[in-house]
């Protein structure tokens, strides 16, 4: 940021002048699928489970895991979690991790929600008792716009008025072509701007808002 005239300017000096470089991006929330062991293994076996989501390749796609009688709804859920990620279709699409009973897959991109994402058992032929429920915690999404807001530093009589307008930075492959954007609230505690595309840059792709321009305005007395 760059200020011109101090903030505390003297009666004397009309105007205050102050320089900003901000920037936000439009692109998405990545969506989360939440698998948890409701019951331990009662015996030695495979379990098959099924992955369902959109995009992936080779959806739906079985998985097995291999479990041994005894094993925790924990060691269970550690067992799937390492076979989802040594999988390369499964893994090569989700982020996967476990925690107690929880093994949670997140979509390494952003993409439109997915409501038949799933994981469930497709077959357990050893009877080895093992069940587990999932569930879609963070639905995925594609942004078309984002705010950015200009604090000021100086202090002023009145709302400073904006100088500049955001420029649109373009992914690779973006399918967003236009830009508007208006002044969504403006005091003299700040300024916010909200920027919209035409649409979402798309699943995978952010676009970059960025600002560079300023503040100009009568500083308080």
């Amino acid at each position: 940021m760059t200020v011109l005239v101090p903030p505390g300017a003297q009666a004397n000096i009309a105007c205050a002048v102050e320089g900003f470089n901000l920037s936000n991006t439009i692109g998405g929330t990545r969506q989360v699928m939440t698998a948890t062991v409701a019951t331990p293994s009662a015996a030695d076996g495979d379990v098959v489970v099924t992955v369902t989501a959109a995009g992936m390749t080779g959806t739906p796609k079985d998985v097995t895991v291999t479990v041994a009688n005894g094993d925790t709804v924990g060691d269970v859920a550690a067992l799937l979690a390492a076979a989802l990620a040594d999988d390369d279709d499964v893994g090569g699409f989700f982020d996967i991790t476990a925690a107690g009973a929880v093994v949670t897959l997140t979509r390494k991109t952003h993409a439109a929600n997915d409501p038949a994402m799933a994981l469930e058992v497709k077959t357990d032929a050893s009877e080895t008792g093992v069940t587990i429920t999932d569930v879609i915690t963070v639905q995925g999404t594609l942004a078309t716009s984002c705010t950015i807001t200009l604090v000021p530093e100086v202090s002023y009589a009145a709302p400073p008025a904006v100088v500049g307008v955001p420029q649109h930075v373009k992914d690779d492959g973006s399918s967003a072509t236009t830009m508007t954007w208006a002044i969504t609230s403006q005091s003299t505690a700040g300024v916010t701007i909200m920027v919209t595309l035409d649409q979402a840059p798309g699943a995978g792709k952010t676009d970059t808002i960025v600002f560079n321009g300023g503040l100009i305005g009568v500083p308080a007395r």
